[in-house]
């Protein structure tokens, strides 16, 4: 929940738990009601009521758990209430660092949990990634600089595949530097594919596009997007402002199209602007990171040279509603005396 540019979000427990906890209580008075209706002559009733009791006992304790496990940051202040609905406080200042538990495998690990430390090193509070507000209060940690560790020693921050750690803050003036730099990372990446992949006498057309999200239209392809964004020097980004770049797969000079008549091509974000969780700032432009995204984009390129034989295309001519550029953004011109 979010007033103005307020910092306020809670995190708590998944749906799924209360879920979980009323299914076992339901089935455990199933499996009494069944029990006590047709009755086993051979059972063993004291362990029979015992095990029911234990499972009637972990669904209570699920559901308890619920309605009280939660985290609420105000700013600052911090309130965490554990499962037993025993309640601590603490400020943004009383965190020294947090760890980062980890799961999946070796090629694409994620955060499974966040576990909060005091100055002193004490464990202040755990949370898990899958909890609805996990995401916000790991963005949280990072935009006020927290440090954070990794359960497994060694562990590169680079192979954890979480947005809110593999994206870098920029300024507005860095715009262009930045993505004339990415433009000519990708570049070659393309060149290796049509290189590769000369039987489909197809070649890849692609640039920076940039637009107000509220401009993406679900509704149109996007060849139909209209943008009215610039980045000019000296002048404010649009709040919801992001930096795409698009790509279009070609024969000649026209676009392939598939049987839904839909471009063939995909998005890669590369930089936007939003909310910024740090004390005092109420935007902030971010950039995701160059290496994970040439990863992502041979990853797709592969998946797209194994879907096209599969599948029936069609090529169109088309005009693009807009322009794709090698490099958005203006650096302020410096004056010469």
């Amino acid at each position: 929940m979010e007033q103005g540019d307020k910092i306020s979000f809670q995190v708590k427990e998944h749906g799924i738990v209360l879920a979980g906890g009323i299914f076992v209580m339901g089935f455990v008075l199933f499996i009494l009601v069944m029990g006590l209706r047709y009755p086993s002559a051979g059972g063993n009733r004291p362990v029979f009521i015992l095990t029911l009791a234990v499972m009637m006992t972990c669904g209570i304790l699920v559901c308890v758990m619920y309605f009280h496990r939660r985290l609420v940051v105000e700013e600052m202040d911090i309130c965490y209430v554990n499962f037993c609905g025993k309640q601590k406080n603490f400020s943004l200042n009383d965190i020294g660092y947090c760890k980062l538990g980890l799961s999946g495998n070796k090629k694409e690990p994620h955060v499974e949990s966040i576990i909060v430390y005091d100055l002193m090193g004490e464990k202040l509070c755990k949370l898990e990634m899958n909890m609805p507000g996990a995401r916000i209060f790991l963005q949280y940690i990072v935009d006020n600089q927290i440090r954070t560790e990794w359960m497994e020693a060694g562990r590169e921050p680079l192979r954890v595949r979480e947005p809110e750690i593999m994206v870098k803050t920029i300024c507005q003036e860095e715009i262009g530097r930045y993505t004339e730099k990415f433009y000519d990372m990708i570049g070659p990446v393309f060149t290796d594919w049509e290189k590769q992949y000369q039987r489909f006498d197809a070649r890849w057309e692609f640039g920076f596009v940039e637009y107000a999200q509220s401009e993406i239209r679900a509704q149109k392809d996007m060849w139909q997007w209209e943008s009215a964004v610039q980045t000019k020097a000296g002048e404010e980004l649009p709040e919801d402002y992001i930096c795409l770049v698009e790509v279009y797969l070609k024969r000649g000079e026209e676009y392939v199209m598939n049987r839904k008549g839909d471009v063939t091509g995909f998005l890669i974000p590369y930089i936007w602007q939003n909310k910024s969780y740090q004390i005092g700032e109420s935007r902030r432009i971010r950039k995701m990171d160059e290496s994970y995204l040439l990863e992502r984009l041979a990853a797709r390129l592969q998946m797209m040279a194994e879907e096209l034989p599969r599948h029936s295309y069609h090529t169109q001519a088309l005009t693009l509603c807009h322009t794709l550029q090698k490099k958005v953004g203006k650096i302020p011109e410096v004056s010469q005396k």
